[in-house]
């Protein structure tokens, strides 16, 4: 609650009924949601002339003084977990039930105004009145702190209690806050509550980071382990190989040891030389084997080939009979089927060399064993 003089009450009015154009000192107002503030009360007139108008009515018998308390101002509200569980017409009724209260208690004539703010950072209603009591004015009858902490209680048991709200530690001796000191209050409690959320989140994050992290750390593990696996397996196979790769050079200098008839003289030499020779002879059975598969098979076709040439021979004879009895005939035929008679002549022997009388003789007569003989008919003349 503050008390205001004459010359403070402009300042506050242009402060309670701002619009989207104030500026004042107060850095927490967002006036992009100025707009949602909304009046409780409805004046026609401002809050000078309204207080003005009102003193008039009371004929006083001589004016205030000029450090009379002219005007009342509380801010009613609470934090902001109390508002974060109301919609908006839960939060426009409990303002109204607010007035109502202040109303009850100090007439509802000496209400100057009710203004709620959404554009701070919790909201709250500015109320304003005329202390006034018994016709008079009297701030120190109805602003001390008897009265204020009774004000406190009836305010407790009228609204407080039906919100669900809690009455503040009754008898403390702890000043009553200003306007700016509850402002600056509900901000620290809103950038508590903030820091609150912020650490709870990052709480939350920091446990879901580690839980990746845990599941990272556990595949990397699996995945270390399996690759520790096929470590060890490949060093197994390696060693197999170099194993090997060793017995094959001992079996090998054992084999050629033996070929050149010098033997071992210790057991394990005698072994290899043992187990080379084994080898050896089992793979020169397995080439024997094949081997003798291999002379079956050309055996086979040489007996063929020798039938072939046997014929081949058999004909050749026959053509080279037929060439020495027949020289022309052959000739003829040579002419006639080359190809094929060519193959029984030896590359380097020349054909019988033909004149080209007596091979157009040749052709001559086999043109005419072709063309049909002429019949010799008789025809007999007329006269005989």
């Amino acid at each position: 609650m503050e008390k205001y003089h004459k010359t403070d009450i402009c300042p506050i009015e242009n402060e309670n009924e701002r619009d989207e154009n104030y500026v004042g000192s107060n850095t927490c107002i967002d006036s992009s949601r100025t707009k949602d503030n909304y009046r409780l009360l409805f004046r026609n007139s401002s809050y000078t002339d309204f207080i003005n108008a009102r003193i008039s009515e009371l004929n006083l018998p001589k004016a205030p003084r000029k450090d009379a308390v002219l005007m009342a101002s509380f801010v009613v509200g609470s934090d902001r977990k109390f508002f974060k569980g109301l919609d908006e017409d839960e939060q426009n009724r409990f303002f109204r039930d607010c007035t109502k209260f202040f109303a009850e208690r100090y007439g509802r004539r000496n209400i100057i105004s009710a203004v709620v703010h959404n554009d701070e950072t919790t909201p709250h209603m500015h109320l304003n009145l005329i202390p006034i009591k018994d016709g008079r004015l009297c701030a120190k009858d109805l602003l001390n702190r008897n009265e204020l902490s009774k004000l406190q209680t009836d305010f407790y048991e009228q609204v407080g209690k039906c919100w669900g709200l809690q009455r503040g530690k009754e008898g403390s001796t702890v000043s009553h806050l200003s306007t700016a000191e509850f402002k600056a209050k509900c901000i620290v409690d809103e950038a508590w509550d903030k820091s609150t959320e912020i650490l709870s989140s990052a709480g939350k994050r920091v446990q879901a980071e580690l839980a990746t992290m845990e599941k990272a750390v556990q595949k990397a593990d699996e995945h270390f382990t399996e690759t520790m696996k096929e470590i060890s397996t490949a060093k197994a196979e390696r060693d197999k190989i170099i194993e090997e790769r060793n017995a094959e050079a001992d079996y090998t200098q054992a084999l050629e040891d033996a070929k050149q008839g010098k033997f071992a003289f210790s057991k394990s030499g005698l072994r290899n030389q043992i187990v080379v020779l084994t080898a050896e002879v089992k793979r020169l059975e397995e080439v024997v084997d094949r081997q003798q598969k291999d002379n079956g098979f050309l055996y086979k076709e040489v007996q063929e080939l020798s039938k072939d040439k046997d014929k081949f021979n058999k004909m050749s004879r026959a053509y080279t009979l037929f060439r020495e009895r027949e020289p022309e005939a052959f000739t003829r035929a040579f002419h006639r089927a080359p190809s094929i008679v060519g193959a029984f002549i030896p590359k380097d022997e020349p054909i019988a060399n033909l004149g080209k009388s007596r091979l157009r003789q040749i052709e001559e007569e086999i043109e005419r064993e072709k063309s049909p003989k002429p019949t010799n008919k008789k025809f007999n003349s007329k006269g005989d």
